[in-house]
């Protein structure tokens, strides 16, 4: 059995090595500190806190709505740092009182915002989801966080760059609502990075059961390419672009060169032979709707800037127009109250101007009752690559 969380494992698949861990004055920078995460239960969340605990900081904690994800983490922190005080709260980021509660209560230094719907393929099918969870959510978080004078670190995505989804588009208004919100005390800052390796729901994860079940491996197109990183990886450079103190920025992470899902699939396929593991065939579905055949994390042209960490650099972009993003977050908020999905993608596509949606969001987002064309092929209407 091919053990996936391995990082020996990991680094085989993304084909090179992971970054080196935290510093000694690195960690010692969270040391007694007070800590609060978003999205803990998820992938990049749990490890977030892992990494953090292990910081020996004051406090953290955890806002999940994952009732189950909640208690998992909640669990494995006390059992490996029992003298640490973690505070669970199970609720939702949509929901403001919750968030300032939890902000208030505990008065963080940092506040790490993990939380969001990620999968491409559902988001495009409800705009008004998204833009519920993704952009409200993030606006409720970094209110809270200003109101409390804590640092806050948007966690963002490749996908937010020349969106093609509703979930790309709603992460990159989620940049700008945080941007907008900088003043002379108040400086977020956006991490963006592409595929976290054996996260929930990822192209890892697929695959493995595919393997389990010996079915075909559903790949998107020869050619598409993703770019990777394992979960410690993400956890640890976040945590790098927040020491380094770039507010108002927007942060992108070396993830390496951008890898073939074919070549990630081939690497699999040799592990799982090595641990005695039956071949399974790969089945080519093309590309759906809202995906791109390569992701990118800037801009063309857009100037790049080093930081004091080889892994992290800083994407200069035009200044937010904070009247815009207010103007369209109204427009929004009375959008998804009436559930106008057609309204609201519209609004989307007029504060982010790059962002061109497919026709199966456009055709959603009007009322449309679609059968996906590759809904009966296997595994394919899952696929996240």
């Amino acid at each position: 059995m091919i053990d996936f969380r391995n990082a020996r494992v990991q680094e085989a698949l993304i084909g090179r090595p992971a970054c080196d861990p935290l510093t000694r004055s690195e960690r010692a920078a969270y040391e007694g500190r007070r800590i609060v995460i978003t999205g803990a239960g998820g992938s990049v969340g749990s490890e977030l806190a892992r990494t953090i605990a292990a910081c020996d900081p004051e406090r953290i904690v955890l806002i999940e709505q994952s009732e189950y994800a909640l208690f998992h983490i909640e669990r494995e922190l006390t059992a490996r740092w029992p003298a640490l005080c973690v505070v669970p709260v199970l609720g939702d980021i949509t929901r403001p009182r919750i968030v300032r509660t939890a902000c208030t209560a505990a008065l963080p230094d940092v506040v790490f915002h993990a939380a969001a719907y990620k999968h491409v393929t559902m988001l495009e099918r409800d705009v008004c989801t998204g833009v519920h969870a993704n952009v409200f959510g993030t606006l409720n978080i970094v209110e809270a966080a200003k109101s409390v004078g804590a640092r806050f670190v948007l966690i963002s995505s490749d996908k937010a760059v020349n969106p093609r989804s509703v979930m790309g588009a709603t992460k990159r208004l989620a940049e700008m609502v945080t941007l907008a919100q900088m003043d002379g005390d108040f400086e977020p800052v956006v991490v963006r990075f592409g595929n976290v390796l054996g996260s929930s729901g990822s192209v890892l994860e697929l695959m493995a059961d595919c393997l389990a079940t010996l079915k075909p491996i559903p790949i998107t197109h020869p050619d598409a390419t993703r770019y990777f990183m394992t979960v410690g990886e993400a956890a640890t450079l976040v945590l790098r672009a927040d020491l380094l103190r770039l507010g108002g920025e927007v942060c992108w992470l070396d993830m390496g060169r951008p890898i073939r899902i074919v070549d990630i699939v081939s690497r699999l396929l040799d592990l799982a032979k090595a641990a005695g593991r039956p071949p399974v065939p790969v089945s080519f579905i093309g590309l759906r709707p809202g995906e791109k055949l390569d992701e990118q994390l800037t801009l063309k042209g857009m100037d790049l800037a080093r930081t004091d960490h080889a892994r992290v650099w800083i994407a200069h972009q035009k200044p937010v127009d904070g009247d815009l993003v207010y103007r369209t977050v109204r427009a929004l908020r009375a959008d998804v109250s009436r559930g106008d999905g057609l309204s609201a993608l519209n609004n989307l596509c007029a504060a982010v101007t790059d962002y061109e949606p497919s026709d199966l969001a456009r055709q959603a987002a009007g009322g449309a009752t679609l059968q996906a064309p590759w809904s009966s092929r296997d595994h394919a209407s899952q696929f996240v690559a």
